[in-house]
């Protein structure tokens, strides 16, 4: 009797792993099938990739504030640096979609390289600038001998320095309120916070690469003709930046943007 229930118990252990084996077979052979499957689907498939979204860098930096700006003061430069970073990134968007073909690149740029704007506006936005101080006292005088006029000026004696003058705080408009103000021609660039720190960047000798950004002219209509007849030098004059900023990010408000002025 003994003898026959161990025989039994072997068989049915025989079976059991009979049925065991076999199931792990047939299950090996199912994800085989979807594998191969998920395979060719993924071979078919166009591979996309997530990109940067509007209003966000890898790394931005911002420059450090001095003592001597109060609370307010912070509060307003803060907000000036995000508007930086808003334009900026709505910029590099606009260039990696459009190119350089778009109408608004070829009226501040001409046929100036896509690269070296694209690589410019990346470059002022997301450089490091824990280098940069932004002062609020004026160490060289300078604001009170130019009230109703200077807004902010770089200091000579100490390249990574910028002075903000109380006229900046009560001069200075947020991108938000782009076109509301008038016509980019009535309302220039750099009444606008977030682009006027741009231009105050180009000041500093290592973000403007040693004055391979500089200011070679500056009225609105001789910036346009600069596109133009040189487009060599429009892509490296601060102010065909600051109109193409502007110009670009006004569309954001109104179709077709808010430029007010003819071009020649």
């Amino acid at each position: 009797m003994s003898k026959q229930i161990s025989n039994f118990r072997r068989k049915g252990l025989v079976f059991l792993t009979s049925v065991l084996c076999i199931g792990t077979l047939i299950a090996g052979f199912v994800l085989a099938i979807v594998a191969e499957r998920n395979a060719v689907k993924m071979k078919n498939t166009r591979k996309t990739f997530s990109t940067v979204a509007t209003e966000e860098w890898a790394n931005p930096q911002f420059p450090r504030l001095h003592k001597t700006c109060n609370t307010t003061d912070v509060e307003f430069l803060t907000k000036t640096m995000n508007d930086t970073q808003t334009v900026a990134s709505y910029a590099k968007e606009q260039l990696l979609v459009k190119g350089s073909n778009d109408t608004v690149y070829k009226r501040w740029f001409g046929d100036g390289p896509l690269y070296d704007v694209l690589g410019v506006i990346e470059g002022v936005a997301n450089m490091t600038k824990m280098d940069v101080l932004l002062r609020c006292d004026d160490v060289d005088g300078l604001c009170a001998a130019n009230p109703n006029y200077y807004a902010g000026h770089h200091r000579e004696n100490a390249d990574a320095e910028t002075v903000i003058c109380d006229y900046f705080y009560e001069t200075r408009a947020w991108i938000s309120d782009i076109c509301s103000n008038g016509t980019l021609k009535e309302f220039p660039p750099t009444r606008y916070a977030g682009i006027d720190m741009i231009h105050r960047y180009f000041h500093v000798s290592f973000i403007n690469e040693d004055e391979y950004i500089g200011e070679f002219t500056e009225e609105a209509e001789d910036v346009l003709e600069l596109a133009k007849a040189n487009s060599t030098f429009a892509v490296r004059n601060v102010d065909n930046y600051l109109y193409y900023l502007a110009d670009v990010y006004s569309s954001v408000h109104v179709p077709g943007g808010c430029l007010g002025m003819e071009e020649a």
